[in-house]
């Protein structure tokens, strides 16, 4: 398969996935593109959920997945 086939196979999973999976492979994929995403603009809700996600990792880091284990 080459690269073309490969990016026309991916744009169509990306265009049958539910929203909210969209949101989880968003950072995956920002990542990969070696284009960090730095938000200056956070809701105060989208800022509760970053502390909720850092308090989760806090208390059971071995529950999340490493970036370093994507590559």
């Amino acid at each position: 398969m080459n690269g073309i086939a490969v990016r026309e196979e991916l744009h169509a999973i990306i265009e049958t996935l539910p929203e909210r999976s969209l949101y989880a492979i968003k950072p995956l994929l920002t990542f990969l593109h070696d284009e960090p995403v730095i938000e200056t603009d956070l809701t105060d809700e989208e800022r509760e959920l970053i502390l909720l996600g850092l308090s989760k990792y806090d208390k059971d880091p071995t529950s999340f997945v490493s970036l370093d284990s994507l590559r």
